[in-house]
């Protein structure tokens, strides 16, 4: 009579000394086929939450990219906006100055 043990989280079948080494390379053959079998998704999960890791980080990358170019395109919007604003600055301080108006505004 083969005595059935097995490991305690995957239920691994494993040898015991009461059995005949028939039954137990039976039972470690078994027992292997299943690890590889795990071994199998575990490696196929780990692939996927890779490309899935792949794929955020291209987004990340793409908005990071996108984010960059819109904060140059406000940044250099807003320096145009300061440079007019100061141009009309000092136009209308000669205006006032000379009390005419030699600048149109």
């Amino acid at each position: 009579m083969t005595v059935e043990i097995n490991t305690p989280h995957r239920a691994y079948p494993l040898p015991h000394q009461s059995n005949l080494l028939e039954q137990d390379v039976l039972r470690l053959i078994s027992a292997i086929v299943k690890i590889d079998e795990d071994m199998a998704e575990q490696l196929q999960a780990i692939t996927s939450q890779q490309q899935a890791l792949g794929t955020q980080q291209q987004k990340f990358e793409q908005h990071k990219s996108d984010s960059a170019e819109a904060l140059a395109a406000i940044i250099q919007t807003m320096s145009e906006q300061r440079a007019e604003h100061s141009e009309l600055h000092r136009k209308q301080k000669i205006n006032h100055l000379l009390g005419e108006s030699l600048y149109p505004l």
